[in-house]
């Protein structure tokens, strides 16, 4: 029987990683494009916490990622 509810962990590989990684990046520039500020910095609090997890210094760079 499957449990309810979603996993305690996940795991990504590298590649599943940064494709997420610019996936989000890509978002936050919509939606910074679009003023909704709250939602902005959500997206930049992900961002930057799985900057870290791949071990990224500063999050942003000349191309955004």
């Amino acid at each position: 029987m499957t449990p309810l509810g979603p996993p305690d962990r996940i795991a990504y590989d590298l590649e599943e990683a940064l494709e997420l990684l610019a996936a989000l990046e890509d978002a936050l520039e919509v939606v910074a494009d679009s003023y909704y500020l709250g939602v902005v910095a959500e997206v930049e609090n992900e961002v930057v916490r799985l900057h870290r997890k791949l071990g990224f210094d500063h999050p942003g760079g000349e191309d955004g990622r």
